[in-house]
Order: structure tokens, then sequence, then C-alpha cells
């Protein structure tokens, strides 16, 4: 009897870790990575991701969100048709011109990203 007992108990905690490896593995099915723009001209504009997921979006002005992206790099290009100087900025590096558009080549975007115009 006593041996019966024992092993139920090592059958019980060694099933535990199992239990855990399953909640981890739910938990991370419910974060995803996304990209959030914030248009601050009052003109259209758009973004276009190259990488393991692709993206092409319209961006009006005013904030956006989309996702999910996979974890990857990408080419990044932001446009808009506002006149004048602008200055976009992916994941915290700007480019500031008067072109209308900016390329930020081999991005790592491995959580969520955030872009902007203005």
């Amino acid at each position: 009897m006593k041996t019966l007992l024992s092993l139920l108990i090592l059958c019980s905690l060694s099933a535990l870790p199992l239990q855990h490896s399953h909640a981890e593995k739910h938990a991370a099915g419910i974060f995803s990575i996304g990209l959030n723009v914030f248009n601050g001209t009052t003109h259209n504009g758009a973004i276009y991701l190259y990488g393991p997921t692709s993206l092409s979006e319209t961006l009006s002005p005013g904030s956006s969100s989309y996702g999910p992206l996979t974890a990857g790099n990408y080419t990044v290009y932001i446009y808009t048709s506002a006149p004048g100087t602008r200055t976009f900025t992916f994941n915290g590096t700007s480019v500031t011109t008067d072109a209308g558009y900016a390329t930020f080549s081999n991005v790592s975007i491995t959580y969520t990203s955030f872009a902007s115009i203005y």
C-alpha cells in the first residue's frame, strides 16, 4: 500500500510540468505583434511592409492599428501626399525629408511597432 501511494504521488508530480507547458503555450497564442501608426498630417498617406508578413495600408489622418505581424526583418516604406518637409518615424528612427516618403531598410520587428508622419 505504501508503494502504491508513493507511485501515485510520483505520477502526480510528473504531470505538473505538462500542465505548466500547456498554459505557457496557450498564453503565447494570446499576444501578437502589431503596428500602430499616427498620421499627423491632414493628408492621406500609405505604409508598406515587406518581410515575413506583407502589409499595404492607406493612412488617413489620425491613428490606426494593423496586424498581426510575424517577427522578423522588414523593409518599410511610408508615404504622404502632404506638401512640404515631413518627419517620418519608425520604431524611434526618424527621417526628415520633402520627398514625400521615407524608407526604413532591414528593420527587425519583434514587438508591436510604432510609425508616425508629422
